[in-house]
Order: structure tokens, then sequence, then C-alpha cells
């Protein structure tokens, strides 16, 4: 049996990052971008109304000291609206926001500077202006002031955040180069299983590792391809198994543990799967698997996890193991692929494993300045209630019972702070 450190080493070790992938752009949100991206258009593309009002030409303001000008409207213009009609001395538009500004006029005048109740003025009637801190151009964006047609807008190497992908949508990218996101099997075996929507029958039960593992995966922005249910059987198995291993990573939950119908390590290894580890020293998770499918020089191959089938097990495996695979495929920094780590203090005794590191979900809460640590009520690898309200996992090492008071490891779980208003 492998200790804990030296597994996570070996899936630091397996795992290097995927090359870059074109991309649809909103997939590529949280991830780095390969390749610049360059506008098609300028932006504004034309000049632009900024404010609902009157687009008039400066001259006609000009030497009045800011005193009331009396103008024909010629054309109104919504934001959509074009228009082939020039404006001349003496004249201007009704415009709204955004509607492009018809050539020979040069500024926008509010429709609140309209006076002498002609602010409802249309094409065809006449406006009274008054505006006494005139200025040519007010109002008005400039075609191109934001960018350019063939202008890098975003640079390789930077963060697609949601403005990052407004600023590409408008200069025209629909997809984008970026690091990759990993593409990430889910599956279940089990003859027991069925769906979340089935009322289960005596001796069946419900699949809740493949909602939750998919949940897991796309929570580290990630793409899961649920792949459902397989029976204990090795046909079955291998199908799915197969289907799998042509995403970047295959993730199994049950039938790596030592029963009769623990199939799924004979299964790897017929797909050409080569073991890296069976079996860590660990509580919950101590069947997991782990290999690699190798498909040969300047190939990507598939990461392969064999977690244990109790939902707990399968959870703390995915956030030992999985987690730090997924961040290195996706080529995010060393301290981005694991789960914070801090050190509190135990608030009331907590068992350990006589032989292993035990991982027990728990309540955090700052107190001055230090964590409280709590162990929340679990009843074993099965039950997930207690980790679906936890805030982290707290890390006992083999060996006895820590008593109250004492300092501890704990790993914080995302949507840590529940219960915490500021973490460390």
């Amino acid at each position: 049996m492998l200790d804990l450190d030296k597994a996570i080493e070996l899936v630091e070790q397996t795992a290097v990052p995927l090359p870059p992938r074109r991309q649809r752009l909103l997939d590529a949100v949280g991830h780095r971008l390969a390749a610049a991206v360059v506008s098609d258009v300028d932006s504004p593309p034309w000049d632009r109304a900024m404010m609902d009002g009157f687009a008039v030409r400066s001259s006609d303001l000009a030497g009045r000291s800011g005193g009331p000008v009396e103008l024909d409207v010629i054309v109104d213009l919504a934001a959509g609206d074009v228009t082939t009609l020039g404006i001349g001395c003496g004249a201007c538009a009704r415009i709204m926001t955004g509607a492009p500004v018809p050539s020979g006029a040069d500024a926008v005048i509010p429709v609140e500077s309209a006076i002498d109740g002609t602010a409802t003025a249309h094409a065809g009637g006449r406006v009274r202006l008054h505006e006494p801190r005139f200025r040519p151009g007010q109002h008005v964006a400039r075609r191109a002031a934001a960018f350019r047609v063939g202008q890098e807008i975003l640079p390789a190497g930077v963060l697609l955040t949601a403005a990052g992908v407004g600023a590409a949508a408008e200069a025209g990218a629909t997809h984008v180069l970026a690091t990759a996101r990993p593409r990430v099997a889910i599956l279940s075996t089990g003859s027991e299983l069925v769906s979340p929507d089935v009322v289960p029958a005596h001796g069946q039960t419900r699949n809740s590792n493949g909602p939750m593992l998919t949940a897991a995966v796309a929570s580290l922005a990630a793409e899961p391809i649920p792949l459902g249910i397989a029976a204990d059987s090795p046909e079955a198995i291998r199908a799915a198994v197969a289907q799998g291993l042509a995403a970047d990573i295959l993730i199994l939950s049950g039938g790596v543990s030592a029963g009769d119908l623990d199939l799924v390590p004979a299964i790897f290894a017929a797909c050409g799967v080569e073991q890296v580890f069976h079996k860590v020293r660990l509580k919950p998770g101590k069947p997991v698997w782990f290999g690699r499918l190798d498909r040969g020089p300047g190939q990507a191959g598939t990461l392969v996890f064999g977690l244990p089938g109790n939902p707990a097990s399968s959870l703390v495996c995915f956030e030992l193991f999985v987690r730090p695979a997924v961040a290195i495929l996706a080529g995010r920094p060393r301290d981005a692929w694991h789960l914070p780590r801090y050190r509190g203090v135990l608030t009331v005794p907590a068992k350990a494993a006589a032989d292993r590191p035990v991982y027990l979900p728990c309540r955090i809460v700052r107190s001055g300045g230090r964590l409280d640590v709590t162990p929340l009520p679990w009843t074993g690898s099965s039950d997930l209630v207690g980790l679906a309200t936890a805030d982290g996992l707290l890390v006992l090492p083999a060996g006895g019972t820590a008593d109250a008071g004492c300092g501890v490891d704990v790993l914080l779980l995302e949507g840590a702070g529940r219960t915490t208003p500021s973490m460390p």
C-alpha cells in the first residue's frame, strides 16, 4: 500500500499540460489565451451618439456665447437607424443613444437642453436648444476610439474573463486558441445503481457518484462527459471504459476493491492502461487506482482514475488526486493544483486511524487570529451529508486520538466560508 504523499507525487509526475486548443469563446472562460485576439472591425464602427438628444453642427453654436439656438429637425434616428441625409447649417437630427451620428453633425446636445417646450420636437419640427457649456464633439464616441481593425484586443497569456469575452465578441472572435479545457469522462459502475430520478427497489441504490463527480469536474472549469452507469459485467464495463478513454481523463467509481465483482483493474489492463498505483494509505479512499493510457510519441494520453464506490471516499479521492491532475492538464500554476491547506485548532477530540491518515468533514470558524476546527457528524465512507455541509477536510495523521486544543491541518473545500465570513 502506497503512502499518500507518494501517490500524490506520482499523479503530479504523470500529468502533463495539454497543448492549447481552439475552442468556443465561452468555453475558454477562465483559461489563458495562447494567441492574441485581433479585431476585424473598428470600435465604434462609426461616430456614435452617447446621449439621447439632438445631433448638431458645432458651427451652428459657435459664437453664440452659450445663448439659445433654434434648429430644424430633419430626421429621427433611433439605435440601429441610418440615414443618407446630411445635417446642413441650421438643421439637426433627433437622435437616441447608440445611433450613428449623421454626416455633417459632430456633437450631441442632450434632450434636457431643449427649451420653450420643444423637447418633443421630431422630424419636420423645430427645436430651441440652450447649452451654455457646449463644446465641439461632446457626447459623441468617435469611430475607432476604442480600437481599430487589425488591432490586438487581448494579448496572448491573458486570463479570459467576462469582460474579455465581451471585448473579444465585439472584435468578432467566436473561437479562441487557449489553454486546454480538459475533457473528463465520468462512469459509475454497479448493477445495483439506478439513476436519481428512479425510486430504488429493494437492493438498489441511486447513483450519487455520477452527478457529484460531474459537478466537481465542472467546478474546475473542465468539461464533464457523463457516461452513465455500467452494470457489473466485463462486457458492459469494458465498452464504457473504451468510450471514456477518448477523453483526457477517465474517472470511474466502483469496482476497484478486492471483491468478486471488482473487475475494473483487469479491464483497465485489457484496454492498455498502465497502472501507476493501486491502494493508498488513506481513509476514506484506500482502494483508489491510478494509471495512464499512452498513445505514443507526440500524442496526449489519458489519465485514468478508479475511485472507490462509496460516495465520500470517491469525493475525497477526487479532491486529493483528480483535482491536481485537472489543474496540471489545464496548465495552471502549481499553487492552484491543490485545495488550500491551513493550520487550525481542534475544538473537540477527534479519533484518528491507527494505520493511515484520515480526512474528516469539518466546520471551520475564524476565532480571533486562529481557525477553530470542529469535526462534523459522519457515519463513514457512504455518508455524504457531512461533506455536503462541510467547510473543509480535517487531516488527522495515523495513530490514536487528537485532543481538543491540538493543532491540526485542514483543507478548505470549494465554497468554504459558508459559516466563516473571511478565511485566511
